[in-house]
């Protein structure tokens, strides 16, 4: 099982597009293949599962302040495979214990495809910070005052049809333009996929 930043797999993708280094190697012993620490682009997975087809590939998402992901694909125990399957530039699903919403800018959920600010309704599982350090007052402002009754993130997404969460970028890095909501993902798979 590997365990890494989709930056590094980026950057091993840069250098050595055809993977021509790994094919040296057999790499059937790779189960697993975790990324996490920001958002991976559907390029750098469907590199991965081009270059490395034995490993399950499962797309985190989590944030220091909740020790433990809100996102990502738990292994099915009856075939040790993953319980849902990869779709490309999504986190999957939210992980037992997180009652995760998608929402407008008036704090309204937002509709299934819709970008918004992801929340996670309270009470927050096991393990989630209880505070900054020798400043309560900051905490509730920071996470819990703009959406009351709910965990602000910080970050921007979409959850889809079947469940799926898809984060885009951070709140701070949404373009709003002409009344259409653009993030720096978004804008990040149109380059990726243009020859």
């Amino acid at each position: 099982m590997l365990f890494m930043a989709p930056t590094g797999v980026r950057v091993i993708k840069k250098e050595d597009y055809e993977c021509e280094w790994a094919k040296k190697y057999d790499t059937t012993s790779i189960d697993g293949f975790c990324l996490a620490g920001e958002r991976c682009d559907p390029d750098t997975v469907g590199w991965l599962h081009r270059n490395l087809p034995t490993a399950k590939i499962n797309d985190t998402w989590w944030q220091t302040e909740t020790s433990w992901p809100i996102c990502g694909n738990l292994l099915n125990t009856k075939d040790n495979g993953p319980m849902f399957p990869t779709l490309p530039g999504s986190v999957t699903k939210p992980m037992p214990g997180y009652d995760l919403k998608v929402f407008t800018e008036h704090n309204e959920e937002a509709k299934l495809g819709e970008l918004g600010k992801v929340v996670i309704k309270l009470p927050m599982p096991p393990a989630f910070m209880l505070s900054l350090w020798g400043n309560d007052e900051v905490f509730i402002e920071k996470y819990l005052t703009e959406t009351p009754g709910y965990y602000t993130t910080g970050d921007a997404g979409v959850k889809d049809l079947n469940g799926y969460v898809h984060i885009m970028t951070r709140v701070d890095d949404v373009i709003n333009t002409a009344g259409h909501r653009i993030s720096t993902g978004q804008l990040e798979e149109v380059v990726n996929e243009h020859d």
